[in-house]
């Protein structure tokens, strides 16, 4: 079975927030995957423990997702700020197609535009999207999932943050 057959019958989406079919990005052939960890949104940091708990699981999705692109080199765009992430995820890149894209602490610095121009230095044209300039981005907790399909583990939970004024902020893996 393909990789888009395996993600479709896996049930995934997007994690990063639009949800947008998975499979679809996989069948695109492209020249670069960019992994987006930068979590810009103030106060959550899901996607931050999911890189600091299971980079071998992140990583292994982006390397299935670059082979079932056909993509010549990816990117991992994390926070400079979160160094301990990056020692997490560097320690498990093999590849050298794989490389670290350090990013700024500031707002929208995961917003696709952002991101593929840190990582690339290419333009996504207005209204444009990342394939428009040979890009798929895919946020952590996507790859995440890819990973887990190619074990034959379906979508059966969502990792969430709770934080702001409560008494223990905290991100948990919750059933869908």
């Amino acid at each position: 079975m393909s990789l888009p057959e395996i993600i479709f019958d896996a049930g995934i989406v997007g994690a990063g927030g639009a949800g947008f079919p998975t499979h679809i990005k996989a069948k695109a052939k492209t020249e670069i995957v960019i992994a987006n960890g930068a979590e810009c949104e103030p106060l959550i940091h899901k996607d931050y423990e999911l890189m600091l708990h299971f980079p071998e699981k992140i990583v292994r999705g982006l390397e299935l997702l670059s082979e079932s692109t056909s993509a010549k080199k990816s990117f991992f765009g994390i926070k400079e700020k979160n160094q301990n992430v990056i020692d997490a995820i560097t320690s498990i890149i093999s590849s050298g197609n794989i490389e670290i894209t350090k990013l700024g602490d500031f707002y929208p610095s995961g917003d696709e535009y952002e991101l593929v121009y840190e990582a690339t230095g290419r333009l996504i044209p207005p209204v444009g999207i990342p394939p428009d300039v040979g890009c798929v981005v895919n946020n952590v907790e996507t790859l995440y999932n890819i990973a887990e399909a190619e074990e034959s583990k379906p979508v059966t939970g969502k990792f969430i943050c709770v934080a702001g004024a409560v008494k223990n902020p905290s991100s948990f893996f919750v059933p869908v």
